[in-house]
């Protein structure tokens, strides 16, 4: 005994659609979830770039800090190239901020000021992020020591 054919199917026509409809949900669900870890990423280097750069900030006010509790002839010997608070400073920097070392070393120019009890101090802070071209810098100016009379 054979049963009759059905009417309303044709089993040949749609064999495989389920399979073909589950590998297209599977491919969004992947591109959704590689879009989720390209947001990831990216908000992990904008976070660390906004972190070296309050690090690099709060260095540099430190800096002027100390040079406000110095006299402004000792500014000159201690803040100078190869002075022990700069050296001190450059150091504290390295361990600080990524590649701030070498051609990224801070660089501090200290010059006379408005008076001779004053200085101007600019303290520039270099740091170049792992696996990037580009070199970050921030760059501070301050007047240190008293007005004229």
């Amino acid at each position: 005994m054979t049963l009759p054919p059905r009417a309303n199917s044709s089993p040949a026509r749609q064999n495989g659609s389920y399979l073909l409809e589950a590998l297209i949900a599977i491919l969004i669900f992947a591109f959704g979830v590689l879009g989720l870890v390209g947001l990831l990423g990216s908000s992990i280097r904008v976070t660390n770039d906004a972190r070296y750069r309050a690090e690099a900030a709060n260095l540099a006010n430190g800096m002027i800090g100390d040079m406000w509790t110095t006299t402004a002839a000792n500014i000159d010997t201690d803040f100078a190239s190869g002075g022990s608070k700069l050296t001190e400073w450059t150091t504290r920097i390295a361990s600080l901020l990524p590649q701030a070392t070498g051609a990224n070393a801070p660089v501090v120019t200290v010059t006379p000021g408005i008076s001779s009890e004053s200085r101007t101090a600019v303290v520039t802070i270099y740091w170049q992020m792992p696996g990037e071209a580009q070199r970050h810098q921030y760059v501070t100016t301050a007047q240190i020591g008293k007005n004229p009379p």
